[in-house]
């Protein structure tokens, strides 16, 4: 009787030290996920004010320094910095997206709203940036007339041809972002696939 009082308590006292590492692994998951989602949504306000400088440097430079007159000049940059404000109320619709994902909510909702989030992400990482970039350059090409006026043949082939060179370091340096960001998301979402694992797990008495 004694023996199996103990055999007992033992499976007792096993149980509830499963419990108790479960608990603290869960724990560490939920702080690992929040860092990222912290860690994530930083990245989205620095894109925002990187992109807003850009877009003042624009506005400055065509109000102040070489305001354009022709009218397919103004439609440039009218794209120009369309282009970029679009991506910027992106990036802001993309932060109030991820706010909205609560870390400590159910294990199953909360994976499936961070996948809806990677997958919205992901449409934006590709034909919508894809757009941005095509309409920013067009706009960009379409200041080449007017400006041909005031600058010689071999200037405006410089200043053509370096925005393309002048295009390959950020091009580089937002994919790698992305591709960071992309990682992110999808660690979340194992995170959480983890968690909503060991909530399913059968408890061993």
């Amino acid at each position: 009787m004694n023996h199996e009082f103990e055999e007992l308590q033992r499976k007792w006292q096993k149980s509830k030290q499963g419990i108790k590492n479960d608990l603290e692994a869960t724990d560490k998951m939920l702080a690992s996920i929040t860092a990222k989602k912290k860690s994530n949504i930083r990245f989205l306000y620095g894109n925002i004010t990187v992109l807003s400088i850009v877009v003042l440097g624009i506005v400055s430079f065509f109000y102040y320094i070489a305001p354009v007159k022709e009218t397919i000049s103004r439609i440039g940059v009218f794209l120009m910095i369309g282009s970029l404000s679009l991506r910027i109320l992106i990036e802001y619709i993309s932060i109030l997206k991820s706010k909205k994902i609560d870390i400590v909510d159910d294990a199953l909702k909360t994976t499936n709203n961070t996948l809806a989030f990677y997958t919205f992400r992901k449409k934006i990482h590709g034909p919508v940036t894809l757009t941005i970039i095509a309409l920013y350059t067009i706009g960009f090409y379409m200041i080449t007339p007017e400006f041909s006026i005031h600058f010689s043949i071999w200037q405006m082939i410089l200043i053509d041809g370096s925005y393309i060179i002048g295009a390959i370091i950020p091009f580089i340096s937002i994919r790698k972002s992305i591709q960071k960001e992309m990682h992110t998301l999808l660690e979340i979402i194992k995170l959480k696939n983890e968690i909503l694992e060991k909530n399913n797990r059968p408890n061993d008495i």
